[in-house]
């Protein structure tokens, strides 16, 4: 477990097997090794303009009215999560496929492809060849971010992104419905997904949705607007979250932050 990354428990095995024998999955995880070495080699090639993306400033639309509905269901929904030119400055430079970590061979629950990864402030990347998406997590660092995530929450306790990432996610990716495990070192724990694009809605496209158990039998909400909108949920909750495999022909670009107490 890479620092603050949490384990997923209380899986159902069979959904697991499931998804890791879907054969586009099962295709990525026989094909990992020679994904990753191509992957480097264009990453080694790329050129990114030093003044590219410089000027980005990424800001988000207040979201602390809905602290009602946090603490009352443990979860909430918001749209128009970044101004909409933000947002959209977002989309048309996200990242290609040649930064993110293709799926491992022995991945069965969590199936997209990973990267970005930036724990306790510190990015494990190269930020001048990524400059949109370090500007998008400096503002989730900044003071004014972390306030008002304070604010949403209600109760009084300050808390910090310890842990983001960004993921890439296609035809065959899932989530196997689970809850995150706990760990002493990080408490007060809410965790943010924002979804930044995708060319479908709800579960065909990767909506994260919040279940009731660990199967997608009794959803109690999924996403259907996966386009620049955002879920907060508590992490040390009773509630299940996840999502089954995605249609064909579909993709879903996300990042998620992981808050903790300070």
């Amino acid at each position: 477990m890479r620092n603050g990354a949490m384990m997923a428990i209380d899986m159902d095995n069979s959904i697991r097997r499931k998804m890791a024998r879907h054969p586009n999955i099962l295709f990525r995880r026989k094909t990992y090794w020679l994904r990753r070495v191509i992957r480097y080699a264009l990453r080694k090639i790329d050129g990114v303009p030093a003044e590219l993306g410089q000027t980005f400033k990424p800001s988000w639309n207040s979201f602390k009215d809905h602290a009602g509905q946090l603490q009352r269901d443990g979860f909430v929904f918001v749209e128009n999560f970044l101004n909409e030119s933000d947002a959209e400055i977002l989309r048309r430079n996200w990242p290609g496929s040649r930064y993110f970590v293709p799926i491992s061979p022995d991945e069965d629950h969590k199936t997209s492809d990973k990267g970005y990864v930036c724990d306790f402030g510190k990015p494990v990347f190269d930020t001048a060849k990524s400059p949109y998406m370090w500007k998008l997590f400096q503002m989730f660092l900044d003071d004014s971010f972390t306030n008002e995530v304070g604010a949403l929450c209600g109760d009084g306790i300050n808390r910090y992104p310890y842990h983001m990432l960004a993921q890439n996610s296609f035809w065959g990716s899932g989530l196997a419905p689970h809850r995150d495990s706990v760990d002493n070192r990080y408490t007060n724990k809410i965790n943010f997904i924002y979804f930044v694009d995708a060319n479908g809605s709800g579960w065909e496209a990767g909506g994260t949705a919040i279940l009731r158990s660990n199967n997608f039998d009794n959803p109690i909400f999924v996403p259907t607007n996966l386009k620049n909108s955002c879920l907060f949920y508590y992490s040390e909750s009773e509630l299940f979250h996840g999502f089954p495999t995605m249609k064909i022909g579909k993709f879903r670009n996300n990042v998620i932050a992981h808050f903790c107490a300070k």
